[in-house]
C-alpha cells in the first residue's frame, strides 16, 4: 500500500460530485478529482430541502444555520485531522459564488420578501459551511490549500496562511458564534 504523506486527498463541496444537491436551474460545474477524494455534504440541500430558493450568504449568516453546519461537519474535521497526522497533504476544492461552499467568492444581496426576481453580487469571501469548516481545521491546527472552481470565481487561490476574512467582508468572530451555543 502506498504511503498516505505522497499523497494529496482533495475534499469536494458534496455538488461536484453529485449535481442533482444545486439548486435548481443552476448547471453542474464540470470537476473530475483524481486521487483520493473526501465528499463533504451539502449543508443547504440538508437544511433546506431539494425544493429550496436561491439564498445568498448574507441570508444564511445566522446562527441557527451556523450551527447546523458545524453539526455536520465535526466527523469530517475529525476525518480530515486524522489523515493530515498521517502526512496527507489536504486540498479543499469549494464552489465560486456559493453561499454556503464558497472558499473565495461568495454571494451577497437578497434581503427576503416576496418571492421575486431579485439582483446578488459575487464577491470575494467565504460561504458559511467553509468558513465554519475552515476555522474549526485552523482550531485544530490542520494545514490546507482551499481553492475554487466555477464561472464565478474572480478572487485568488488563497493557503493556510490566509485563513482571516477577506477585507471586503466583515468578519463574523467566532466568540459571538460561539455564545449561541
Amino acid at each position: 500500500m502506498e504511503e498516505l504523506d505522497a499523497k494529496e486527498v482533495t475534499v469536494v463541496a458534496h455538488c461536484l460530485l453529485n449535481p442533482l444537491t444545486r439548486v435548481r436551474g443552476l448547471q453542474p460545474v464540470e470537476f473530475r478529482p483524481a486521487g483520493p477524494t473526501v465528499q463533504l455534504p451539502c449543508p443547504e440541500f440538508l437544511y433546506l430541502g431539494p425544493e429550496r430558493w436561491a439564498v445568498t450568504c448574507n441570508q444564511l449568516d445566522v446562527p441557527e444555520f451556523r450551527r447546523f453546519c458545524r453539526s455536520l461537519l465535526t466527523p469530517y474535521a475529525d476525518l480530515l485531522e486524522m489523515l493530515s497526522h498521517q502526512g496527507a497533504r489536504l486540498r479543499i476544492v469549494g464552489v465560486a459564488g456559493s453561499p454556503s461552499c464558497g472558499v473565495q467568492t461568495t454571494s451577497s444581496g437578497y434581503t427576503g420578501g416576496r418571492v421575486r426576481e431579485c439582483e446578488h453580487a459575487h464577491l470575494c469571501g467565504r460561504g458559511v459551511f467553509m468558513e465554519e469548516l475552515l476555522a474549526e481545521l485552523e482550531r485544530r491546527g490542520v494545514k490546507v490549500l482551499v481553492e475554487e472552481i466555477g464561472p464565478n470565481c474572480t478572487c485568488k487561490r488563497m493557503d493556510e496562511q490566509e485563513f482571516g476574512s477577506m477585507p471586503e467582508i466583515a468578519p463574523f468572530q467566532r466568540e459571538e458564534i460561539d455564545r449561541f451555543d
